[in-house]
């Protein structure tokens, strides 16, 4: 069975908010002089993490599915890969990524502990208000993650989320015509599936793929 790398979104925003609480507790002795600091990075981050929270559930897809529910799809899980993908895109980045960064950390030992703290507790605000509104969502609707985006890959990856349509019915072995080609197939919730019927597939094992019923004409599969 093909996996697709994902990775829990609440996971990844945690992380953020420990890093954020490290630089907080190594600037402690301070802290409290730079109140402006930490008014400021308690009101902006936290109406970046309403904003941030509004984008991303826009991009939530598959909510009304059985299997495979909440995605956002992504070409990167994090930052590094963007960095990585860039630099092996083109050698020549890595120069002014590099100057970047140096010129980060001279800038936060040249401003003293004010921009320290402020960027600590705006990371440590947005990532509490954030935490909050996935904890709320995952209530009720289960666990989000970000997804690599496989719809556009070749090989079984590629068939993930795109439909078929059965021509032997699944009871709940049958097969399905998927683009042209008969494949075997089986109903992953043991429900017998009809001949003609749509149906989207779910994974893939040897030849043999793994399919719930596609959702009714209008409904997207996978809302982008």
């Amino acid at each position: 069975m093909p996996g697709v790398k994902q990775v829990r979104v609440l996971r990844k925003v945690m992380v953020w908010a420990v890093v954020c609480t490290i630089v907080l507790w190594l600037v402690r002795v301070q802290l409290w002089a730079h109140w402006t600091a930490i008014v400021f990075g308690v009101i902006a981050g936290s109406f970046y993490a309403v904003w941030h929270w509004r984008h991303l559930s826009r991009r939530i897809a598959r909510r009304d599915r059985h299997f495979e529910r909440n995605k956002i799809f992504v070409h990167y899980l994090s930052i590094v890969e963007v960095l990585v993908s860039a630099v092996g895109y083109n050698p020549y980045l890595a120069i002014p990524i590099g100057v970047v960064l140096v010129g980060g950390v001279l800038l936060s030992a040249l401003s003293g502990v004010w921009w320290a703290v402020m960027v600590g507790t705006f990371g440590l605000a947005s990532g509490a208000v954030l935490a909050g509104y996935i904890i709320c969502y995952e209530r009720f609707h289960g666990p989000l993650h970000y997804q690599y985006d496989s719809r556009t890959w070749s090989g079984a990856e590629g068939m993930l989320y795109r439909e078929a349509t059965v021509v032997k019915p699944l009871a709940p072995v049958g097969k399905v015509d998927y683009q042209g080609e008969l494949w075997n197939a089986v109903s992953l919730s043991g429900e017998p599936i009809d001949a003609g019927t749509r149906v989207e597939v779910i994974s893939v094992e040897r030849l043999t793929l793994y399919v719930d019923r596609a959702p009714p004409p209008g409904e997207s599969i996978a809302k982008t």
